[in-house]
């Protein structure tokens, strides 16, 4: 068994990509491969999605912009995940899709064609979306993100149980291809390259 967590920039094009790569290899292994999408949003993300948008980094006004995005986008994806993990991953890359590909604006409108392209609920969506449950949800992710080591987005952290169920974690940053992200699944118990991290059992992912 195989257990993934993959650290996303909720707004970001190279975490669309990761996303989509991931999504499609774990095709192969149906039944053996449980995978999470999470939320990331930090200050080398933001950097990280300037730098790739060749927006000015001391542009101070649009780092703060695209922070309040993010971390709105990640809060969305959080309440969504409420109505099912599937939903709320096709939730999310909608909003990613059409931010970064189709250069749409994050409205309450474009959440809502979000919603219903994913077969979400709206009236329950905005329900659960101002609970306290979706904010400390999602502060208990980068609370593990930052056990995990994890400070960039896409990271993936991989735990491979067939060698033990406490077996340590690899953390690969970056991983955006899918013939890559295969050969992860297939090697990850033998990946002495990557960083290691804690075993699996020190991690509350929710």
């Amino acid at each position: 068994m195989l257990e993934i967590f993959l650290f996303v920039n909720p707004i970001g094009i190279e975490c669309l990509s990761a996303e989509r790569s991931t999504l499609k290899a774990i095709e192969d292994y149906p039944d053996t491969v449980h995978f999470s999408f999470i939320p990331l949003v930090n200050l080398k993300v933001i950097k990280r999605y300037m730098a790739l948008k060749h927006i000015d980094p001391a542009d101070l006004a649009a780092q703060n912009e695209i922070n309040r995005i993010a971390y709105s986008v990640a809060l969305d994806f959080k309440a969504a995940n409420f109505q099912g993990t599937k939903k709320a991953r096709e939730f999310l890359l909608f909003m990613q899709s059409a931010i970064n590909e189709h250069d749409r604006e994050y409205t309450p409108d474009l959440i809502e064609e979000g919603l219903r392209e994913a077969g979400l609920d709206s009236a329950m969506f905005w329900e659960d979306r101002h609970s306290t449950y979706v904010k400390s949800g999602y502060e208990k992710d980068l609370a593990a993100a930052t056990r995990m080591g994890v400070e960039i987005a896409p990271s993936m952290v991989l735990f491979d149980y067939s060698k033990d169920i406490d077996h340590a974690g690899l953390l690969v940053a970056g991983c955006t291809n899918e013939n890559i992200i295969r050969g992860l699944f297939s090697h990850a118990g033998d990946l002495h390259t990557t960083k290691e991290i804690q075993s699996r059992r020190h991690f509350h992912v929710l």
